[in-house]
């Protein structure tokens, strides 16, 4: 054993747990500030990414010593029990928290309502139910005029009245697939109109996830305590326990389709990732790389994606441009590092450069997906590994690097702790920097540093990575 011996392993733990403990804690006192009806400018935003900074680095460090002292011997159940005890109790304490500069909350009410009620999430935008004059603006500015509710909705539209006037893009529908609509429809039967329920709903996912990792783990017979890379980490508290992104709803089916992976399931893991494009699209394109090559994986893939397909056909139904799937994949962009560069120097060969340059990143990582396959690895951790690159080329490469995708890979980081993944989860948080930006002067000035600090180090860390693994 490198590093600690298994008898530092206490105090390691003990050490680690303060870190989620004092990070929630700090959650919950900023929370406050940060509450719909003040200002932008007058929110502690600075304090706020200073201190998330300050949390995620030192964890970086507790993780990079944790993954160099692997548990074992006779205790190992109490201190499974500790570590879910400690992240369990940072993440009630911040279901009362008010999201920090976030409001995609909003959006998960309102359709969790319209689901609830029996209602097609998809068919219209949140702003066809609501008319106020920054909504009346809006809706002119693309070419649009204010309607009253479609017939059957007026309840709805009459009770979700506030929750309605702070959905963002409320002009077009929404973009996330049935599988979540069920998750926000279960968090608006808990607590109507109000937050307590989706976050309850997001801390059972949370500990699916937390169970998941652990048999993953088991599986492949790997320390115990790595779980808690996950479930004390500062951006897992941030983005789901005070944040409560439904992203949430993706990892216990990534983590049970990395668990079934190690275990040689391959049928089950198939529903996992299937499940999991229930909730979001992409984890259809890694679905290669956890297969081996032959006839046996062309068959289980195309059923992975007809499985898929028949999840979200209520949504793909109701595809337009101006769907919210539509848009986001024809012009979403924020906190890109590698993108706007890369729409920069195609704009000079081509009128619609970000399209040629979202193709181009598309090329990369399906061609990274179909070369991992062609290779047919018999390791299946070397099938986890190269799956998480794909994502990590997907978020890096790609035109939106939100913090909270980051997590994505939280599952890959439990039973492979790799440097670039640990990287990417500590320069995240530095997207927030961008809102304070937003409030100094001349702040187009400032837009490449939280991209930079977001994605710089993560990028570098997976270069170096890639060189020594070519290396004799």
């Amino acid at each position: 054993m490198s590093g600690a011996s298994a008898r530092d392993a206490p105090g390691l733990l003990i050490l680690g747990a303060a870190i989620p403990l004092s990070t929630a804690l700090f959650l919950a006192v900023m929370a406050p500030r940060f509450v719909w009806e003040i200002r932008l400018g007058d929110r502690p935003i600075l304090v706020f990414a200073i201190g998330i900074a300050l949390a995620s680095i030192a964890f970086l460090l507790w993780a990079l010593r944790l993954a160099r002292a692997p548990v074992a011997g006779s205790r190992t159940g109490r201190m499974v029990l500790a570590i879910f005890a400690v992240g369990l109790i940072a993440r009630i304490a911040l279901i009362p928290s008010t999201p920090i500069l976030e409001d995609d909350f909003y959006r998960y009410q309102w359709d969790g309502a319209v689901t609830a009620a029996g209602q097609n999430p998809f068919t219209y935008p949140p702003a066809r139910f609501v008319s106020a004059p920054d909504v009346d603006r809006l809706l002119a500015t693309v070419g649009l005029a204010p309607t009253p509710p479609p017939k059957g909705y007026e309840a709805l539209a009459r009770a979700g009245r506030d929750t309605l006037l702070r959905v963002n893009n409320p002009h077009v529908a929404t973009i996330y697939p049935p599988l979540a609509q069920l998750g926000f429809a279960a968090g608006h039967l808990l607590t109507p109109w109000r937050l307590t329920g989706w976050k309850i709903v997001v801390l059972v996912a949370e500990i699916l996830t937390f169970g998941l990792s652990l048999g993953a783990l088991r599986a492949g017979r790997l320390p115990l305590a790595w779980s808690a890379i996950y479930w004390w980490h500062p951006l897992a508290l941030k983005e789901f326990a005070n944040s409560a992104h439904m992203d949430a709803l993706l990892l216990p089916f990534l983590a049970g389709a990395l668990w079934m992976v190690i275990a040689g399931r391959t049928r089950l893991m198939a529903l996992c990732l299937a499940g999991a494009a229930a909730v979001k699209f992409w984890p259809l394109l890694i679905a290669p790389t956890l297969l081996r090559r032959g006839r046996t994986a062309i068959v289980t893939g195309i059923v992975i994606g007809l499985l898929a397909l028949m999840l979200v056909a209520p949504q793909l139904a109701s595809v337009t441009a101006d769907s919210g799937l539509g848009r986001y994949a024809a012009d979403w962009q924020r906190n890109a590092l590698v993108f706007p560069g890369l729409v920069a120097g195609l704009g000079l060969v081509s009128t619609d450069p970000s399209r040629l340059a979202r193709l181009a990143v598309a090329a990369v990582v399906i061609g990274w997906v179909l070369w991992v396959w062609w290779r047919d690895r018999a390791d299946p951790f070397d099938r986890v590994r190269a799956a998480g690159t794909a994502i990590l080329l997907l978020i890096l490469l790609g035109p939106t690097g939100y913090p909270w995708y980051a997590l994505w890979l939280m599952p890959f980081a439990v039973v492979q702790p790799r440097l670039p993944v640990l990287l990417l989860f500590t320069g995240a948080p530095a997207y927030y920097l961008d809102f304070w930006f937003q409030v100094r002067a001349d702040p187009t000035d400032w837009t490449w540093i939280a991209p930079l600090l977001s994605a710089g180090p993560a990028l570098l860390a997976l270069a170096v990575e890639r060189g020594w693994r070519r290396a004799p």
